[in-house]
């Protein structure tokens, strides 16, 4: 399934906007929560907003590329495509694009956001969930860079470097956020 570049790209992409959105709710509200659910729940809520308008989003834009891409070979062929094998194998492509844009982000969410599932249940507690959940989405961030790194040839340790360096932006500004606000 990832062989696609399309397919890899929107994984990488949203995976990546996943552990962000995460990890941008637990620095702006675990070090501050008094009930490690606030951040599990807020990390969920968002994982499921971003994986349904990932899902719808990506299938509505790949739809209309798609169509448009058919209706260009019907008047090219000077024939209709309507249940064709084309046109068949191009809805399977919508929806496995999907699928990749909408989950893709749940996971990377819902990852980091699982160490305050276990302060609730007092397994951690809610100051080791925070730190557990920042120290697993640098080590989401990191393996992501370093996996775009080795695809594309690249320095994997300085792809990684640099992913880590957006979730560092992403922790200042939400820690700059959470004092002023």
């Amino acid at each position: 399934m990832l062989e696609d570049p399309i397919a890899r790209r929107y994984f990488v992409m949203n995976f990546f906007d996943g552990v962000m959105t995460a990890f941008g709710i637990v620095v702006g509200s675990a070090f501050i929560a008094s009930d490690p659910l606030v951040p599990f729940k807020a990390s969920l809520g968002a994982s499921l907003a971003i994986m349904v308008s990932g899902f719808f989003g990506a299938y509505m834009t790949e739809r209309a590329e798609r169509k448009k891409e058919i209706h260009e070979m019907e008047k090219l062929l000077l024939r209709n495509l309507k249940g064709s094998r084309i046109e068949k194998d191009a809805e399977k492509k919508m929806i496995e694009l999907a699928v990749i844009d909408g989950v893709s982000p749940f996971i990377g969410a819902i990852i980091p956001a699982l160490p305050f599932l276990l302060a609730h249940f007092r397994l951690l507690s809610l100051l080791s969930a925070a730190y557990l959940s920042v120290s697993i989405t640098f080590l989401l961030l990191l393996a992501l860079g370093a996996y775009l790194g080795n695809l594309t040839g690249e320095n994997p340790v300085k792809q990684a470097v640099l992913f880590a360096g957006g979730g560092i932006v992403v922790g200042l500004i939400a820690r700059l956020f959470e004092r002023v606000v």
